[in-house]
């Protein structure tokens, strides 16, 4: 039982360490090195950067009491980078890295720093005796001219000669320049103080890497490198040497503007009335295609204006064939253009629009008449769009005055109505006093007629009555 209780606990052990040992090899480790601990003011000494075996990164440096042969390192190809540093003249070199490092087997990425510190050392003085002096410092030696003075008393012809000091060197040109990745123009030579690159749109960082042909000499990379703009940027390199004397040299960075390209093609007409009608190019507008298709256009249209649009303003757009079209096939070409500053060739793109235009008919005032009614109805629906509610309200208000003036036409009727029906009932009454006093006239003159008449001429008696009575009716209608 406690065998298999160890063997547990060896196991669990066992992975534990394994865990925390892959884990520690997996982060991402920067170091900085140095040549030497100590140096004498002035002194050149090496810089070593590097990451482990399984990483990678760019590192950026930076000296305080010091100067570096180089601000960067890429550790992308190789896990160290040498370079030197110059020792200011009293104190301490602090060489300081950070910079984003990968590691291979783990995948990730982190931000890594480091730092060295490298001690100043002044060397102290000795008179000697002897009328020798030296001076030695425990990391490196400098002898002066030791000088000797007559043991014979001085006298007053005798001139002391002065202490004699070291020369400081006045060497200030760089032994290394370039711009990693691209060649200069002229190659580099120590003498030439002025050069030139040109680097892609995309690019808007250079990195410059130099050295001084003089470890105690300094330099430094002034004006725009980092953030480059389309067009000419200026880097200067300052090189200061030992006794104060410094030299120039320039890298003008040409960097290139973006390549010209085609956003949009806009195709429209202006009808008569003066408005836009845009047309739709067969297949749509890409930058990448260069030939378009403008199908079954109107005879009635004999020219068509393109709005061209493009990612450059200094570009120059050419437009030929969009005049004058005829029946058929016609040929539009855009050709836009963007002029070279310098020995290149012209920068040029060209597109064509095939465009068939309709045949006229044979009887074209049919057409002018169709037209004409199309635009009268076109103009009318869009009124009519535009003015739909003011149209509503005007409708409203003329059914209602309508309504108003008929109810007052029919109450004006109805009192006409009501006289015309009093007057129908008095004539009425007046034809049926009548007929009854025309049968009584009747009676009266039949018994007249009957008594004067003599019997034989019973048929003409009667025909006198009727018209008598004929006549009395005749009055009243």
């Amino acid at each position: 039982m406690n065998k298999k209780v160890i063997k547990i606990v060896f196991i669990f052990v066992a992975t534990l360490a394994l865990y925390f040992s892959l884990t520690t090899t997996a982060k991402a480790y920067l170091s900085i090195s140095t040549s030497k601990s100590t140096v004498s003011p002035g002194e050149s000494f090496s810089v070593t950067v590097s990451v482990s075996s399984n990483e990678a990164g760019a590192i950026s440096l930076s000296a305080s009491n010091g100067s570096l042969s180089s601000t960067y390192v890429d550790l992308m190809s190789q896990p160290s980078v040498t370079i030197s540093c110059t020792a200011g003249s009293s104190g301490t070199v602090t060489i300081s890295g950070s910079g984003k490092v990968a590691n291979y087997n783990t995948e990730t990425e982190e931000q890594q720093s480091a730092s060295k510190s490298v001690q100043i050392a002044v060397p102290e003085q000795n008179n000697n005796s002897g009328g020798s002096s030296s001076s030695n410092s425990s990391s490196g030696t400098s002898t002066r001219p030791s000088t000797t003075t007559n043991s014979k008393p001085k006298t007053n012809n005798d001139n002391e000669k002065p202490k004699e000091e070291e020369k400081k060197s006045d060497d200030a040109t760089l032994k290394e320049l370039q711009v990693e990745g691209y060649d200069l123009y002229p190659e580099f030579n120590t003498d030439t103080l002025e050069y030139n690159i040109k680097v892609p749109n995309d690019i808007t960082e250079a990195n410059i890497v130099l050295a001084t042909n003089d470890s105690k000499a300094s330099a430094s990379v002034e004006g725009t490198y980092s953030d480059l703009q389309v067009g000419e940027n200026i880097a200067k390199i300052i090189v200061t040497a030992e006794d104060g004397t410094t030299r120039e040299y320039v890298i003008k960075i040409n960097r290139a503007r973006e390549a010209l390209k085609v956003t949009n093609i806009i195709l429209f007409y202006i009808d008569e009335e003066g408005n836009n009608n845009e047309l739709v190019l067969t297949p749509t507008f890409d930058p990448e295609v260069f030939e378009y298709n403008l199908d079954n256009l109107s005879y009635l249209v004999s020219k068509l204006e393109l709005d061209v649009l493009t990612n450059l303003e200094e570009a120059e757009v050419e437009i030929v064939g969009n005049d004058e079209l005829v029946e058929g096939e016609n040929t539009i070409t855009i050709t836009v253009k963007v002029p070279s500053d310098g020995e290149e060739e012209d920068e040029v793109v060209q597109y064509k629009i095939i465009v068939n235009k309709e045949k006229a008919p044979k009887f074209p005032i049919i057409g002018k008449i169709k037209k004409w009614f199309k635009g009268i109805f076109g103009t009318i629906s869009e009124w009519y769009n535009n003015n739909q509610f003011n149209i509503m309200l005007f409708a409203l208000a003329l059914c209602s005055a309508t309504m108003g003036g008929l109810v007052v036409y029919l109450a004006i009727d109805y009192k006409k109505y009501k006289k015309l029906l009093e007057k129908v009932k008095e004539l009425s009454q007046i034809d049926n006093s009548e007929v009854a006093l025309t049968s009584e006239t009747k009676v009266e003159t039949n018994e007249n007629i009957v008594d004067k008449a003599e019997p034989e001429n019973n048929d003409d008696e009667n025909q006198i009555v009727e018209e008598k009575i004929f006549k009395a009716k005749g009055r009243h209608f």
